[in-house]
């Protein structure tokens, strides 16, 4: 079977493709095919972990997963693809406990191990051990290839790498690997004679790669905010790797990073690309769009953005709006994103609203998702959305509460939550951000059954993951009902433990099994037992 032509097997049994970060384009972080995975076949006797793959590093990207893979030697696998801070990509076979060796293990480069002078402020420890592969690849199964960026450090300095890897045995394909490099228009932070130019070491290749237009998409904010550094967004032919465009969030002034948490760009049926980015540059003109939503043309050129009216207070307080990534609505012109202040943006991508000063009025909705009560509420990673026939709910996690869902109505969405946890992340931690960074979401169900849902979380146990490496915890709550928490990875601890959270990494949910990276040196694997 062509990799081209996968899908879930037709008995159900078989995982559907998990090719890019939050299952799809539109981030909505939903596996709709799931058959197995069900709110009567998961409890503490029925679920838990099956094994575990041994990596050699840290794992920030999300697992991805393609069935029917032509593996030489191997024969046709279900494969499971794992990146790590190391510079490694695995594959794995996703299926059987008893092949711990890779499929293949390619490595792409040293890593840069920290401390490190060079990267971020001093006293930086928002990433641990060392800087490698920091974002979720993309797949293009047509082309049967994995793309994936590498950081390194060599005598000519810090460098980015894009790389074309083939699913089946992990050698370099459709070109050799593309050193990143660009430089833009611009009077700002790293300018010289009008240009602005990317500066390798300053910047993290943090969101997942984007593959759209017949390009992949890289975007970039910073280590710790150490400048000098913007927001960049660089495109690369998918055939030949070679540069296609590139984007720069604040030309003239300085910052306005892309991070996102680690979520990737959104992509619409047109194929434009939404954005949000962190503190930074702001002029209302829209020239420069720090703390703002944006969208993009193929080509990379400005066709439209949103910024809030209080983008002076948010860029004061640290506040990012771009915490988090967009969610493109399915079947509607709609956004729906939201930052470190806790609050919900809804808007039209036919005509985002532009800055209002005073007030956000221009623009279909806004909410809190927690009152503000002095503590952190930070939204990261995204939101995750199911279409049930019974009407949408999206579903958030912010820092320092409970787990919630809102329902839409096909124009808002009531800021009431429908449905919400009884089980909170951890809160009280001195000296830093509680709970940070809240639970990351995936969905399963068996298209838009209520019956069949599932909301998975991967959050820190009970301490806070901001600058540390913690223990991790997955939870499974029937996804119509959030105060039925189903299965969590601590009831049978000596059996299912996580290790350590993989900060802003949410679960990979397909084919009846859970991927979950983790910070130990393992991607852990969840199913019936």
């Amino acid at each position: 079977m062509a990799v081209s032509d996968v899908a879930a097997r037709d008995d159900g049994s078989g995982p559907a493709p998990v090719t890019t970060q939050h299952n799809d384009n539109r981030r909505t972080g939903a596996n709709l095919q799931e058959h197995l995975l069900t709110p009567d076949s998961v409890g503490p006797g029925s679920f838990g972990k099956l094994f575990s793959r041994a990596v050699d590093g840290e794992i920030y990207a999300q697992p991805l997963v393609v069935p029917a893979v032509d593996v030489p030697g191997a024969g046709t696998r279900d494969v499971v693809y794992v990146a790590t801070m190391h510079n490694s990509v695995y594959a794995f076979d996703a299926d059987d406990p008893r092949a711990a060796a890779p499929l293949w293990h390619t490595s792409l480069g040293p890593s840069v191990p920290l401390p490190d002078d060079g990267i971020g402020p001093p006293g930086y420890a928002d990433i641990a051990v060392e800087i490698g592969i920091v974002s979720t690849p993309v797949i293009d199964p047509a082309r049967r290839v994995l793309y994936a960026v590498a950081f390194t450090k060599d005598a000519d300095g810090y460098h980015h790498t894009l790389h074309a890897l083939d699913l089946g045995t992990g050698a370099h394909r459709l070109a050799a690997p593309v050193r990143i490099a660009a430089d833009a228009p611009g009077t700002g932070d790293s300018s010289s004679g009008g240009r602005v130019t990317f500066v390798s070491q300053r910047h993290n290749q943090r969101p997942a790669l984007t593959l759209a237009n017949g390009r992949v998409y890289l975007a970039f904010a910073s280590y710790g905010d150490r400048r000098p550094y913007h927001g960049w967004v660089l495109a690369h032919d998918a055939a030949t790797l070679a540069p296609a465009g590139a984007y720069v969030t604040t030309p003239n002034t300085r910052r306005g990073g892309i991070w996102q948490a680690g979520q990737g760009l959104a992509v619409d049926d047109s194929g434009f690309l939404y954005l949000m980015t962190g503190n930074g540059g702001f002029a209302a003109d829209g020239s420069e769009l720090g703390d703002s939503i944006v969208k993009l043309t193929p080509g990379l050129a400005v066709a439209d953005w949103f910024s809030p009216y209080n983008n002076a207070l948010l860029d004061s307080l640290d506040a990012d709006l771009g915490s988090a990534g967009p969610l493109l609505l399915p079947g509607t012109a709609l956004l729906l994103g939201g930052g470190k202040e806790g609050k919900f943006y809804l808007l039209r991508t036919d005509g985002m609203g532009h800055f209002h000063a005073g007030s956000d009025s221009q623009i279909p909705q806004s909410f809190y998702v927690v009152t503000p009560d002095g503590n952190s509420h930070h939204i990261h990673g995204g939101p995750a959305y199911w279409e049930r026939s019974d009407g949408p709910w999206a579903y958030i996690w912010p820092e320092n509460a409970f787990l919630r869902a809102y329902r839409f109505d096909g124009q808002r969405f009531d800021p009431r939550p429908v449905s919400t946890s009884t089980t909170t992340d951890p809160t009280g931690v001195p000296g830093g951000s509680p709970g940070m960074p809240g639970g990351m979401l995936s969905l399963s169900a068996h298209g838009d059954d209520p019956a069949t849902g599932l909301l998975w979380a991967s959050h820190p146990y009970r301490a806070d993951a901001n600058l540390a490496v913690v223990e991790g915890v997955l939870r499974c709550y029937r996804a119509a009902d959030l105060t039925t928490e189903l299965w969590n990875s601590k009831t049978n601890a000596a059996r299912d433990d996580v290790g350590m959270f993989a900060k802003f990494v949410p679960p990979t949910v397909t084919g009846g099994k859970v991927y979950l990276a983790t910070f130990s040196g393992e991607l852990q694997v969840y199913g019936l037992l």
